[in-house]
């Protein structure tokens, strides 16, 4: 997708309902080295150790009620309370997850089809796209949603893979949007993105502020929720003027839910009441390196919004 700002009120896509869930590291355990299902966890193995030159692989597991919880059963968790009946029907479902499901033989969507009785006319998966999901796929919801279509956007992250060098700050999750084009909560439009040319600490951030200034411009507003990785690298060099809203009930400073994290964020901040009906925010997501995305979110009413645990029933595999 090529570097633009869109017009802010153009091709709006509509929220009527944030469903979401998160999965904080102190929830893993470590597999053993014989772990029931190796097989099935083979090829990230194979590959961590041959790709990326790692001796030892160790892979982690998320569990309730003594069931594993895979990325896909999260996907599920929170799709389930978007869905009226067990006969729903939707236009659309796009599916954004980076990291390979711990099943590589039997990956998310197709399960989601296989599995439930919901019919899906038009089913979508993006792959690799990080945090800047979170907005991108707004973009893909405008291109592919039809004016009398309803449709769900699904965020699932999940790390099976330990990683040691992390500077463990990221926390796993799953978020379900409910879209239509019509009317609705929330008037979602896809602003763009920017590349930084810099990667230089404050020239870095000097340009990603620069950038946040013409994604203001576009978007209306001087509201905004930064990515949180985003934010603690350039609030030391923040200026006034530039109101950085950032939820501190839920989502701790030390905590970035991912490509979640924009939606966690508005959706905890509505709940909050820091966030009002008639009030224009820019969701501002960021890949940790050179590329940022925006979408401007007017609420035109409040939305539905439902915060699960980990801990409330699951449908595992």
């Amino acid at each position: 997708m090529p570097d633009t700002l869109n017009n802010p009120r153009a091709m709006s896509v509509y929220v009527n309902h944030i469903c979401w869930v998160t999965a904080e590291d102190h929830l893993y355990t470590t597999d053993m080295l014989d772990v029931e299902d190796y097989y099935y966890l083979s090829p990230h193995i194979y590959m961590e150790e041959n790709y990326y030159d790692r001796s030892i692989v160790r892979t982690r597991s998320l569990r309730s009620d003594d069931q594993r919880v895979t990325a896909g059963d999260l996907a599920l968790v929170v799709m389930e309370p978007l869905a009226s009946g067990a006969s729903e029907r939707w236009d659309l479902l796009i599916l954004a997850q980076t990291y390979p499901e711990r099943y590589a033989m039997n990956p998310p969507l197709a399960r989601i089809l296989e599995s439930t009785s919901w019919k899906v006319d038009y089913p979508l998966a993006l792959s690799h796209m990080g945090p800047l999901a979170a907005t991108e796929g707004m973009q893909a919801a405008a291109w592919t949603l039809g004016r009398e279509e309803r449709g769900m956007f699904v965020l699932a992250e999940q790390r099976v893979i330990e990683e040691h060098d992390s500077p463990g700050d990221l926390s796993d999750m799953a978020v379900a949007l409910e879209l239509n084009r019509q009317s609705g909560a929330l008037a979602v439009n896809y602003i763009g993105k920017r590349t930084v040319d810099d990667i230089e600490g404050s020239v870095m951030a000097s340009e990603i502020i620069s950038i946040i200034d013409e994604f203001m411009d576009a978007g209306q507003t001087e509201n905004i929720l930064l990515q949180s990785r985003l934010r603690r690298h350039i609030i030391p060099y923040s200026k006034p003027g530039i109101s950085l809203i950032k939820s501190v009930y839920h989502v701790p400073e030390t905590i970035d839910y991912q490509s979640g994290d924009v939606w966690i964020q508005l959706a905890e901040q509505l709940q909050n009441g820091n966030i009002k009906v008639d009030d224009r925010v820019l969701l501002i997501s960021w890949d940790g390196e050179r590329l940022l995305s925006a979408c401007c979110v007017h609420v035109v009413h409040m939305p539905v919004l439902t915060r699960l645990t980990i801990h409330q029933e699951v449908k595992t595999s």
